[in-house]
């Protein structure tokens, strides 16, 4: 990983091929790394074939493989429940102005959100909480909290009950506490991140709890984040990263959930692109902050600069200048990787 930092690719390569697992190559987690360096060099065909032998062998090493029945039936709840009519008489939670407030940063793994983020902390008034896996954790606890037989989403009809009137302020105070003690928050910030993957699933939660809370919903073209899923190990998702068809299916999925949030809401929402921000980057900076309601800095345009360490598989290119590699990359391996893709596919 450190030669391919240094783009010393061959001396990265042969380390790969030198090593010998357990059954005499290399691991799922090695080959993905080979297809990463292989992808680098422009050897297109043998990158996907190491992708797609490095997720046969962790699907069958750990026998994850995409809960499609319970994704599915997730979603189509969470589409059923969030309905205007329904949503017209349930209450939101109150706005904390005492302490901090969070930025969702929304987005498919793979699309753009940590660049976002980095992009975004670089401002004095902007803290980095990374991917705060609090929205998931209240799905869990909200049917004790609302003291309801029922699971989530269906919890949140004890909203219209008289005791439970204020239980949204309660999940909220959950968050923010949870948050404090984290150790995130800043002496000066007056917002912080959640940059937490596919948050957008708990859009209709996320604005129950925090109505004027920006949501910002990082979009990149759908099959360079199939194919940058593909090329890494992920388990977000119910663990739809595994394989290709899975990942475009729940990526379909969650666009038209988002769709369905967006029609049945009111909801502080700013649709980006991860395109254009790469391509045009200042006037894109200028147009989030001001949508967040912060002042524009110039330090936001140095993101690079900004020391904080982001814990992802985007680690090394967010501390890099911006570049246009990873735009629009499903053209450049489409016509060589097109054999080894259906391949993969039997």
């Amino acid at each position: 990983m450190l030669f391919g930092r240094t783009q010393e690719y061959d001396k990265a390569l042969a380390i790969l091929d030198s090593m010998k697992g357990p059954n005499g190559g290399l691991g799922p987690n090695e080959l993905l790394e080979k297809g990463r360096l292989l992808d680098k060099i422009g050897r297109y065909d043998e990158a996907f074939e190491a992708y797609a032998e490095g997720k046969r062998m962790a699907r069958e090493a750990t026998g994850n493989v995409y809960l499609d029945e319970v994704a599915s039936n997730l979603i189509g709840r969470l589409k059923g429940f969030f309905q205007g009519t329904r949503l017209s008489f349930t209450p939101r939670a109150t706005v904390r102005t005492d302490v901090p407030q969070p930025v969702f940063i929304l987005g498919f793994p793979r699309s753009g959100t940590t660049l976002t983020e980095q992009i975004l902390t670089a401002h004095p008034k902007i803290c980095a909480g990374d991917e705060l896996p609090f929205i998931n954790e209240i799905t869990q606890i909200m049917p004790r909290m609302l003291n309801s037989p029922l699971a989530y989403p269906e919890a949140l009809a004890e909203l219209w009950m008289g005791d439970q009137h204020e239980g949204l302020d309660n999940l909220r105070d959950y968050y923010l506490q949870r948050v404090r003690q984290l150790g995130i928050l800043t002496p000066n910030a007056t917002w912080f991140t959640d940059k937490m993957p596919l948050n957008e699933t708990h859009l209709g939660l996320i604005a129950l709890l925090f109505p004027e809370a920006p949501l910002i919903h990082v979009l990149r073209h759908p099959l360079d984040i199939v194919l940058s899923v593909f090329s890494n190990h992920l388990t977000h998702g119910f663990y739809c990263g595994f394989e290709l068809e899975t990942a475009a299916r729940h990526y379909v999925r969650v666009m038209d959930l988002v769709e369905s949030y967006r029609s049945e809401m009111t909801l502080r929402y700013l649709p980006i692109r991860y395109e254009d921000i790469v391509s045009d980057q200042e006037p894109n900076v200028r147009r989030v902050l001001d949508f967040i309601g912060v002042e524009f800095d110039q330090k936001c345009l140095n993101f690079t600069e900004n020391k904080r360490y982001a814990r992802t598989a985007s680690y090394a290119q967010v501390t890099e200048k911006l570049y246009d590699d990873s735009r629009y990359r499903y053209r450049i391996t489409a016509s060589t990787s097109s054999r080894s893709w259906r391949s993969s596919s039997r």
